[in-house]
């Protein structure tokens, strides 16, 4: 019985895979009314994912009595980018050929630390803007085809692995982000397959957020199909999409603060910067959640 209740620790850490869509596409920029206007979709995205990766790892850093912090290793990531004819891993780790990656490997090996502007409000109520460090993991990349179907290949074998060496845990979610259509072929057989892996815990998720130039609102997690535009394209990802878990339904709805409907499935279309960090942290609520302090 598909339960998707245990929450991710260090005994027992969850599996996140991200496919990015590197294509020629993602250069363009977003549509004037979305939040981004104007900027490369790879620049967003590459973004929003380093950002989430970092919040990920300050969630699960903890104080220890001596002063010092520690990271739990409560979620193994993994990142593929694709485009061409070719589909790779985009971390770097401390060990050659390692597929997943730990948050605490994860914390010590970004590409670089950038120095970034923020605005804040200091005690007297002004705006002021100060320079803060921004961990890179995931450096923006756009050219060549749509592989999607490859990339998806390589998701299900390593969920597969995954699923087999943690039976216990809660099964892996793979988060495809994309803008356009496969360039290798029909994507429903592989997603098929990977909705058969499973845990213990329930059978592996698979979640697109779908971006675009397109100057309409973004459409989150529909339960049918005719939600979205009379695009095939758009109903082919929706088919696609896993069907969010009760028990991640619950969550979601707290997160959004608004109804998330019984069947609503794990997809975003005409995704912009806001729904495309809300599908990464929906996708990592359990490893967000409180747990003993031995996990």
């Amino acid at each position: 019985m598909d339960t998707y209740t245990q929450v991710w620790a260090g005994s027992r850490p969850g599996c996140l895979i991200f496919l990015l869509d590197q294509s020629g596409s993602m250069a363009e920029p977003f549509g004037m009314a979305q939040a981004g206007a104007g900027r490369r979709k790879c620049d967003m995205v590459a973004t929003v994912l380093n950002g989430f990766l970092n919040e990920l790892i300050v969630a699960n850093t903890v104080a220890q009595r001596d002063g010092t912090t520690e990271v739990r290793p409560r979620a193994e990531v993994v990142v593929l980018g694709y485009e061409g004819i070719s589909v790779g891993p985009v971390l770097q780790s401390g060990l050659p050929g390692q597929a997943f990656i730990g948050l605490p490997e994860l914390q010590m090996n970004p590409f670089d630390i950038e120095r970034r502007r923020r605005t804040e409000i200091d005690d007297t109520g002004q705006e002021i803007e100060i320079t803060v460090p921004f961990p890179v993991w995931v450096k923006a990349k756009a050219g060549g085809g749509t592989p999607m179907c490859m990339a998806l290949e390589q998701a299900r074998d390593l969920a597969q692995e995954w699923a087999t060496n943690h039976p216990d845990s809660y099964p892996p979610v793979i988060i495809n982000v994309t803008d356009g259509v496969a360039s290798d072929g029909d994507p429903s057989e592989l997603a098929r397959q990977i909705s058969e892996i499973r845990t213990n815990d329930g059978h592996a998720l698979l979640f697109n957020v779908h971006i675009t130039d397109f100057n309409l609102a973004p459409v989150t997690y529909p339960v049918s199909s005719e939600e979205l535009p009379a695009d095939e394209y758009a109903r082919l990802l929706f088919d696609i999409s896993s069907e969010i878990p009760e028990s991640s339904r619950q969550l979601l709805r707290s997160l959004l603060n608004k109804d998330i409907q019984p069947g609503a499935r794990g997809i975003i279309f005409n995704g912009d910067a806001a729904s495309v960090r809300q599908m990464f942290v929906f996708a990592s609520v359990p490893a967000t959640q409180p747990l003993n302090v031995h996990e």
